[in-house]
């Protein structure tokens, strides 16, 4: 999987690829660390070129949501596609996070 970050004055933006399994779930909470560290308390990620999200992944996206609840800020996901939306779906995790189709929606609920 490939993580990639880029931070905005009032956000961070981190850009998934792949395949998030058990083997990247460490990476990716790194990478979520950091970005709220760096970034400030909201975080968008963008899932458009995510394949497929495993239950570690999940547990990743729960603790970034706790982190940016706990620092104030807001936690958006956008570009899900349809293997991902599923698992989001059949979890209920899309009743947990914000889900928006496109970057700037995310962008909006920022506000």
């Amino acid at each position: 999987m490939d993580i990639d970050v880029s931070t905005e004055k009032e956000y961070a933006l981190l850009r998934l690829a792949g395949r998030l399994e058990a083997t990247q779930a460490p990476a990716l909470t790194e990478a979520i660390q950091r970005a709220l560290l760096e970034g400030g308390p909201n975080l968008i990620l963008d899932c458009s070129g995510l394949s497929y999200v495993a239950s570690m992944g999940l547990r990743c996206f729960l603790l970034a949501q706790k982190g940016t609840q706990g620092a104030g800020g807001k936690l958006v996901f956008f570009g899900l596609n349809d293997n991902v939306r599923a698992v989001f779906s059949m979890t209920a995790f899309d009743k947990v996070v914000q889900v928006r189709g496109s970057f700037e929606d995310a962008l909006a609920v920022l506000g």
